[in-house]
């Protein structure tokens, strides 16, 4: 076998039957060896053994990293939604929490005898007795439109959706009636 050390042949005589434990080192630097400074071919077998990064280990080093962001992409997008959706009901609870407030002094308001008089006076027309309601028309509003050539009042129409449609489609088929 090519790879196993050679070793001596053992004696048997009887005079040297006590065999000496051979070492390699001197005695007194059992522990401590200082390497050799490689020179000329071996040291740069040495560096290229050590710093070469073969297309072998780039494939290795870039199948654990594409490994790695399948496995924590998921949790990275799922920590991103609850961030998210955390941050959105914290909104909705603020706004929760104004709305609450508003009714709470809306609430303390109508306890008051005068904000339920003003509200009363204000929604249903009420009048406390010996006083005159007097109702404005809003001088501003939409009142009805009058036709410029003929100058008859035209109002709203109070026909139902389906009678209007059957009357413009009449008034289509009707030639004379086109202008």
């Amino acid at each position: 076998m090519a790879g196993t050390p050679r070793r001596r042949p053992t004696r048997s005589s009887g005079q040297g039957a006590t065999r000496r434990a051979r070492t390699t080192r001197p005695a007194g630097r059992a522990g401590t060896r200082t390497p050799r400074p490689r020179t000329g071919a071996a040291a740069r077998r040495a560096q290229q053994g050590r710093a070469v990064m073969t297309t072998r280990r780039w494939v290795v080093l870039g199948s654990l990293g594409l490994l790695l962001a399948v496995m924590l992409l998921p949790t990275g997008k799922s920590r991103y939604d609850q961030r998210q959706r955390l941050a959105d009901l914290r909104q909705q609870v603020s706004a929760q929490e104004a709305n609450v407030d508003t009714l709470s002094r809306e609430r303390d308001l109508w306890g008051t005898d005068e904000y339920v008089e003003a509200r009363a006076r204000k929604r249903l027309k009420f009048v406390m007795p010996g006083e005159r309601s007097y109702t404005v028309i809003d001088p501003d509003g939409d009142g009805p439109s009058v036709d410029p050539q003929t100058g008859a009042v035209t109002a709203p129409s109070t026909q139902p959706w389906y009678e209007q449609i059957s009357s413009s489609v009449e008034s289509a088929d009707d030639p004379a009636s086109a202008r």
